[in-house]
């Protein structure tokens, strides 16, 4: 029997790319048949603006998920949108900002069945990243996916960079499942809520994103 999936997009570190993960993955769940809704979630309303402003360039253009913004400073809200997502067969790709204390938020992590994690390959990133996800393991059951965002190929072989790798491994393997990278590429800087993935960024992006819709897919061609 099908059934509503929640998977809620979040970081405690700011400028990882979650936002831009999130609308991605949105358009990669659609190719693979995944019915998608996308809630944001994110008292700034990036990823809901980013859609206005592309449907006023593009009036007429195919839009293939719905966006819509969820206010956070209204818990009542929230709590009555979360119930109502639950009762729809769909997956809700929900892009969170990364504040574990807020008690809106704490609803919809609480709700979540994966939470998609970003973050770069630098100490500062992967120490936000595993003190986030250690406090998330303390307090919800969502199953973890850790993606390494941006991860330059110039760089990668730098020793810091390197050593970030290797921390990440040793901790976050821990705490759930660390994703292949994603690279930081020309393509990938800027991002698109209505365009389907072209060939070149679906390569980059493929490795990330597919065990995190394979369950998800299998739910849904039941």
């Amino acid at each position: 029997m099908k059934r509503s999936v929640k998977v809620i997009t979040c970081s405690e570190k700011g400028g990882v790319g979650k936002t831009q993960l999130c609308a991605t993955q949105a358009l990669y769940f659609v190719e693979k048949g995944i019915p998608v809704k996308v809630i944001d979630a994110d008292i700034q309303q990036s990823l809901s603006r980013h859609r206005q402003r592309e449907l006023k360039a593009h009036p007429n253009e195919w839009v293939p998920y719905s966006v819509d913004f969820l206010n956070t400073t209204d818990i009542n809200m929230v709590k009555s949108i979360m119930n109502t997502i639950s009762t729809i067969p769909c997956c809700f790709l929900i892009d969170c900002p990364g504040n574990i204390n807020d008690p809106a938020l704490s609803i919809i992590y609480q709700e979540a069945d994966y939470a998609v994690i970003p973050f770069e390959l630098n100490a500062d990133s992967v120490d936000a990243t595993i003190m986030f996800a250690e406090l998330f393991k303390e307090h919800f059951s969502a199953k973890m996916y850790f993606v390494p965002n941006k991860v330059s190929p110039i760089y990668e072989k730098r020793g810091e960079v390197r050593k970030a790798r290797e921390d990440a491994e040793a901790t976050l393997s821990k705490l759930g499942t660390i994703t292949p990278d994603i690279k930081l590429t020309t393509h990938l800087n800027g991002y698109s809520t209505l365009e389907l993935l072209d060939w070149d960024k679906r390569r980059h992006v493929t490795g990330a994103f597919r065990p995190i819709a394979l369950p998800i897919w299998k739910i849904f061609k039941r």
